[in-house]
């Protein structure tokens, strides 16, 4: 069962900071000379069919102009149905531009945590400071959904100034932070994060250094050798999950020292019951 969870809290975290992305990608399935009647779409905007305007901003996302990109903005400046937000958001996603972020952040705080939950998922697209400091704040967020979805945008923006935020929301046992900083340690960062064990809670701090262990980028394998070792003093089965997650995830050749060392952890966690 946990090991279910933890697979599941990584495929939402994933799912959250995607969901602009595959909304982008499905407008770009579109035929190259698929035609939008911008006018229409910008009347259909103006009317109170929540349904047609939400469709509407769907349309002007699959249109790489200035022109649809400025009618997405306008119609979320007068700050429109939900349904239309939710639409508005991956529209503007497609196709970024840097007037976006500000747009969005006004988002960040909108009262429907579906809506803050989809402009965090979007402000992970840009590298404005604006986007950047509605994240942080994301993380103290009242639902437990919204910091979710502001911690996965982090992770994938590896946005190191939330550090400290994310490190009070792992202490606190929520596993999307505890991925956050999965993606985004360095060796020193994980070395840190290590010396944390017994003050954060198991499947959280084996969750985050089983993030690390599954990226490419992370290491040398010496450093992936002694996040094993890290994992291997924890005391619950969340050890033995994330070990085997990682086994499982990793090649037998060319060999490799974290692997080999993370197979005697396991046999001797599960030989010693």
């Amino acid at each position: 069962m946990r090991k279910d969870r933890l697979r599941s809290v990584w495929g939402l975290s994933v799912a959250l900071v995607m969901l602009p992305a595959v909304v982008a990608a499905g407008n770009k399935s579109k035929p190259a000379d698929a035609k939008v009647d911008i006018t229409a779409a910008v009347a259909a905007l103006a009317g109170s069919d929540v349904t047609a305007a939400s469709n509407a901003m769907t349309q002007l996302g699959s249109v790489d102009s200035a022109a649809a990109h400025d009618a997405i903005l306008d119609g979320l400046a007068f700050g429109p149905h939900p349904q239309v937000v939710l639409a508005a958001l991956p529209a503007l996603v497609a196709h970024p531009a840097p007037a976006d972020a500000a747009v969005i952040a006004r988002y960040a705080v909108y009262r429907s945590p579906a809506v803050r939950m989809a402009a965090m998922a979007a402000l992970g697209t840009y590298p404005d400071p604006k986007a950047k400091q509605a994240l942080v704040r994301g993380l103290s967020d009242s639902q437990r959904t919204v910091r979710a979805a502001a911690a996965a945008a982090i992770g994938k923006a590896r946005l190191r100034t939330a550090v400290p935020a994310l490190m009070t929301l792992m202490e606190k046992g929520e596993l999307p932070a505890a991925v956050a900083l999965g993606q985004m340690a360095d060796v020193e960062m994980a070395r840190t994060i290590g010396e944390s064990l017994g003050q954060v809670p198991d499947e959280a701090l084996a969750t985050c250094l089983g993030t690390m262990l599954k990226r490419d980028d992370f290491g040398p394998d010496t450093a992936r050798v002694q996040v094993v070792s890290v994992i291997g003093k924890i005391p619950s089965n969340d050890a033995i999950t994330v070990l085997t997650d990682y086994i499982e995830a990793t090649p037998k050749n060319p060999p490799r020292p974290s692997r080999k060392e993370a197979e005697t952890l396991v046999e001797q966690r599960l030989g010693g019951k």
